[in-house]
């Protein structure tokens, strides 16, 4: 843990902010590729379903960390 922080102390502003918009826009897409004619997503079982939304909503949240982290420091 203490080398991840240490790892995101060097690392610039922008290149934070830019690592979370893209990882946001990347689940994004691929949320919006997987729906069908009616809106809905499809999955072929419901535990790649289930595995495949945790999985996204664990990088989405990392995004908005990233995001927030980058602005903190570019703020304060």
């Amino acid at each position: 843990m203490e080398t991840l922080i240490s790892f995101l102390q060097t690392v610039p502003n922008t290149v934070l902010i830019a690592i979370g918009i893209a990882l946001r826009l990347w689940v994004g897409m691929r949320r919006f590729n997987r729906r069908g004619i009616g809106g809905l997503q499809h999955f072929s079982s419901y535990f790649v379903g289930l595995a495949t939304l945790f999985v996204e909503f664990l990088v989405k949240w990392t995004a908005n960390i990233l995001i927030v982290w980058g602005l903190y420091r570019a703020l304060f």
